[in-house]
């Protein structure tokens, strides 16, 4: 009877969602972290259950030619933050757009032949160093660090998504244990520490200001430290740009849009430049703020709630433009988009598995695919950033 703690010698197989590689033993599925594909292992079980196990790569029998020295202390510390630092990045991005292919067709029910997704490099910048809003949080000695891999222990060391910057932040600080601290780099390079604002209560700030300012194109939006802005230094501006690119192959003449999930607004801003008037849809008080006083002479209108239920009463869009958070947008909201017959979907999606279950739905909802990109938004772990152009289609529309 396979025990937490058992060590197992397996040999592994294909990548899977969640940075682990699955393996077999007595015919369980074992999905093996710290491992890479044809690579033969010796495997510390954490977690059993019914039908699969987890576990942890303790030895390396036989190495995939694809392993290079783990380049993130934290990780090799047992960290949750980087779970493909010991793949060479070009690996890393097969091994992306494999498990998205995938999904795409368990979850989205596209045939295998239809596409072959690959995942690019976000921009030339460096593959570590690249993160410039973090959250860490503090040990029984008050020193910031990482979760540890579906724990919450706390790691202390240095992670490779961080700049020098942002670690050197981190070291200088002390806070209760327990307490989690934002911490951030503006587009000036100056580094801002914060304990969010939680139930109420203000955000407390640690070091530098309570607001970040970035800029994308000619706008620049002051965001609150503990606020959502696009983790990759170089996200916001290179998804203005694809969005931008998009809805001017597909969304014809430029009438009203909507922005869904939207933030402060910077997709909103990119129609804006297209000619569109645009209504944002966006949960946070925070982001809303920080998207109005950018764009208050602009034909942007804001409104705070759940998509789900906000939909109802907007002008008919001719474009829809939708960055949902890893749950994804839901089949009833794919829904909803599809009867308001836009002539364009762009789905922006962080999550694959949520990205393909969104795409799947608009297809029964009489959309097709028109164009898919994957971008390596957060080099070093399993996550990647995917974009989706869907349009009205009558034909067979997931290759079917």
């Amino acid at each position: 009877m396979l025990a937490p703690n058992d060590l197992l010698e397996l040999t592994c197989g294909a990548p899977g969602h969640g940075g682990f590689v699955i393996a077999r033993h007595d015919g369980r599925a074992i999905f093996v972290r710290g491992a890479l594909p044809g690579e033969r292992v010796r495997a510390r079980v954490t977690e059993v259950k019914k039908s699969y196990a987890r576990a942890s790569t303790v030895d390396v029998l036989e190495a995939s030619p694809h392993r290079v020295p783990e380049a993130c202390a934290a990780a090799a510390a047992g960290a949750g933050c980087c779970d493909l630092t010991f793949a060479d990045p070009a690996y890393q991005r097969e091994l992306k757009a494999d498990v998205l292919h995938d999904l795409l067709v368990r979850f989205g029910g596209f045939e295998p032949d239809a596409f072959e997704p690959t995942v690019e490099p976000l921009s030339d910048a460096p593959v570590t160093g690249w993160r410039h809003r973090a959250r860490l949080v503090a040990d029984g000695d008050g020193r910031l660090g990482q979760h540890a891999h579906r724990s919450d222990a706390v790691v202390v060391a240095p992670c490779a998504q961080l700049p020098a910057a942002l670690t050197e932040s981190a070291g200088g600080l002390r806070v209760d244990p327990g307490t989690e601290v934002a911490l951030v780099l503006d587009d000036a390079g100056a580094a801002h520490a914060a304990v969010p604002a939680r139930r109420g209560r203000p955000a407390r700030v640690l070091a530098g200001d309570a607001l970040a300012e970035y800029r994308v194109g000619e706008r620049s939006w002051r965001i609150p430290v503990g606020g959502f802005w696009q983790a990759h230094r170089d996200a916001a501006s290179r998804y203005a740009q694809w969005v931008a690119a998009y809805t001017a192959r597909y969304g014809g003449e430029p009438g009203r849009a909507w922005d869904l999930y939207g933030g402060a607004g910077v997709l909103a801003g990119t129609l804006v430049d297209q000619g569109f008037a645009v209504d944002v849809v966006e949960t946070s008080g925070g982001a809303i703020a920080a998207g109005r006083q950018t764009l208050a002479d602009e034909p942007v209108a804001f409104h705070r709630g759940d998509v789900a239920s906000r939909l109802r009463g907007l002008p008919s869009p001719s474009v829809v433009v939708l960055d949902p958070p890893r749950t994804g947008a839901g089949a009833g909201v794919m829904s909803a988009i599809a009867a308001s017959e836009p002539r364009a979907i762009v789905h922006v999606g962080c999550d694959p598995a949520a990205f393909a279950r969104d795409l799947g739905a608009a297809c029964e909802n009489g959309y097709r695919l028109a164009e898919l990109a994957a971008y390596d938004a957060f080099p070093g772990t399993h996550h990647l950033e995917a974009f989706a152009v869907l349009v009205p289609g009558l034909e067979d529309r997931r290759g079917r």
